[in-house]
């Protein structure tokens, strides 16, 4: 009988370790934040309430004409008249009857000033050369109004833009000036690809890339769109 004890004593000591160790969480540490993706990846622009949860960045630079704050951000694409048959917006470039009846899957800017400086900003992106962005965008209409995009870039993985309509913060380096010289006319009025490909890269490196809503004094200043991004890993 005591033998038998004894047995079963030890067995106990032995076996309760295995126990703890099957129950004890392992500490693995959490991931740090602002990681660049190195996966190829699509945006449509289904909700652009929630880019925000996938790392992208709003910030609109433009002067405020009111006190209720600047008049360029960025929103969801719309499509609208007035009551004297006046249209603004327009449809998405890619979308389906299913998800958005509306075809409001996009990202749009529509400016009420004639200086504008309104910013919308990727996730992090880890890149080397080969790999390429691609997006389509266009403006509302042609004729007397004008349209301008900067696509630039970060030599870094912030996202400081800086305060005013002149500012840049870290995005020094400009990929695309469409419309440059602020021509009537001069944006796409139709949805037209633009696409770049990463090279003179050393290695690897994280950036940010900016699409900057960028006019300076224009009177007749209209709303551009943005609409499936694409980053492709090569």
């Amino acid at each position: 009988m005591k033998n038998n004890l004894f047995v079963l004593i030890l067995g106990l000591i032995c076996f309760t370790p295995v126990i703890i160790n099957s129950c004890k969480k392992e500490n693995t540490p959490s991931p740090p934040t602002n990681i660049g993706t190195a996966i190829s990846f699509t945006e449509e622009f289904e909700n652009v309430n929630e880019l925000h949860t996938k790392d992208w960045v709003m910030k609109d630079n433009s002067p405020a004409l009111t006190s209720s704050g600047p008049n360029a951000a960025w929103a969801q694409g719309t499509m609208s008249s007035d009551k004297g048959g006046n249209w603004s917006g327009f449809s998405a470039y890619s979308y389906t009857v299913l998800q958005d009846e509306f075809a409001y899957s996009s990202v749009y800017s529509n400016p009420n000033n004639a200086t504008i400086s309104s910013w919308l900003i990727t996730p992090v992106l880890s890149i080397k050369n080969g790999d390429k962005f691609s997006f389509y965008t266009r403006g509302d209409t042609a004729g007397v109004y004008i349209n301008r995009m900067q696509v630039r870039i970060n030599n870094s993985s912030s996202i400081e833009v800086g305060n005013s309509p002149n500012s840049m913060g870290g995005f020094t380096s400009v990929l695309m000036d469409i419309n440059a010289a602020q021509t009537s006319g001069g944006y796409p009025v139709n949805w037209t690809k633009y696409e770049h490909i990463f090279s003179g890269i050393n290695g690897k490196t994280d950036t940010r890339i900016a699409f900057r809503h960028f006019l300076s004094s224009s009177p007749n200043a209209k709303g551009i769109g943005i609409d499936q991004f694409k980053f492709q890993v090569n």
